[in-house]
């Protein structure tokens, strides 16, 4: 019997143990992008602290059945001898010293019709709160050849990863969710680079105002949500651009509407996105449609036309081509503040 200091965390009910040492940070489950040549148990890749890190599942790596990923799921991420990997976990508990009981695996493995595949990733068994915690052996599990291949090799990414990413592991996801891990991953890089380029990307939710597509820049988005869904009570000699205000999560916030500022006519909105700006406020816009998440390079943007009115182009930092059609990316920061903020705190 050995004790160690291992993060306890959870996967369909069971918990599991690694040894706190590896690990570098425990993360909400982002975006991923998929690789062409990954083993089965590795869902895709994510810059983390501009490092790309690949994301293993439990439930592959030991065989079992796949049913998906959450949008309350969390990463991992752990360093065994310069090599980084993620792990999902449902749950993460807290770190704890174990009392670690080996098994007699070669004799489970005897009793056993077919192979345990994972037999090898397992140290031995130890409890919390009077239940059993799987205490892994991450050098294994992590240094067969295929599962750590080079994750920076841009010629491994698929095309159109993200959309495999939830077409495999989110089916289910609403276009909130999209947005959720979205911003998650964005969240996660401090830099995005891509091959043999200094190229920056940004992402934005792309939202419909009228009949123009408008880019939201995804650092500042919070949620997103049919407005329908609260009440919006009126608020005495507020400007016409101020719909009212809402009761979000316990918080009253204003919900705004742009199209006075950007000239575009103004029509009744059916969705709504909750920024929160630098300075920790918080305020609600409302929009038409909430499209997609998009991510775009700094070169394809280009500059409004001069056909453009003085409102659209005082806050649009430009526009690029979005669906065989024009988007026109907003300096909401910007607007916010100045057109804004002044009425609604």
């Amino acid at each position: 019997m050995s004790a160690q200091q291992n993060l306890v965390f959870g996967l369909h009910g069971s918990l599991y143990g690694i040894s706190a040492d590896f690990v570098r940070e425990i993360c909400w489950l982002p975006e991923l992008n998929s690789l062409a040549t990954a083993p089965v148990d590795i869902l895709g890749i994510f810059n983390w602290r501009s490092r790309m890190v690949p994301v293993m599942h439990l439930d592959l790596r030991f065989g079992k059945g796949f049913s998906g990923c959450n949008v309350s799921d969390r990463v991992i991420v752990v360093e065994l001898q310069g090599t980084y990997m993620g792990i999902v976990a449902h749950e993460v508990f807290d770190v704890q010293t174990l009392e670690i009981v080996p098994i007699d695996l070669a004799f489970i493995q005897s009793r056993s019709a077919e192979p345990i595949e994972n037999q090898n990733f397992i140290t031995g068994i130890a409890q919390r709160h009077e239940q059993p915690v799987i205490c892994l052996d991450l050098d294994r599990a992590m240094r067969e050849p295929d599962v750590v291949a080079d994750p920076n090799n841009p010629a491994l990414l698929i095309s159109g990863a993200d959309l495999d990413f939830y077409r495999r592991c989110c089916p289910a996801a609403t276009v909130a969710d999209r947005a959720t891990f979205a911003t998650r991953a964005l969240q996660l890089k401090t830099s995005i680079v891509q091959a043999q380029s200094v190229s920056i990307e940004q992402g934005v939710l792309v939202v419909q105002i009228g009949t123009d597509y408008i880019g939201f820049p995804l650092e500042l988005i919070v949620d997103v949500d049919a407005l329908d869904r609260f009440t919006v009570s009126f608020v005495p000699v507020a400007p016409t651009y101020i719909l009212g205000q809402i009761n979000w999560r316990g918080q009253i916030l204003p919900v705004v509407e742009l199209g006075s500022v950007l000239q575009i006519p103004a029509l009744p909105r059916q969705e709504l996105v909750v920024v929160e700006l630098k300075d920790g406020v918080k305020i609600g816009i409302a929009v038409d449609r909430i499209l997609d998440v998009f991510y775009i390079t700094t070169e394809r943007i280009e500059q409004l036309p001069l056909a453009k009115g003085s409102g659209m182009r005082t806050y649009m930092l430009g526009m690029t081509e979005y669906q065989d059609s024009l988007m026109y990316l907003v300096k909401l920061q910007e607007l916010l503040e100045r057109e804004f903020l002044p009425a609604t705190v």
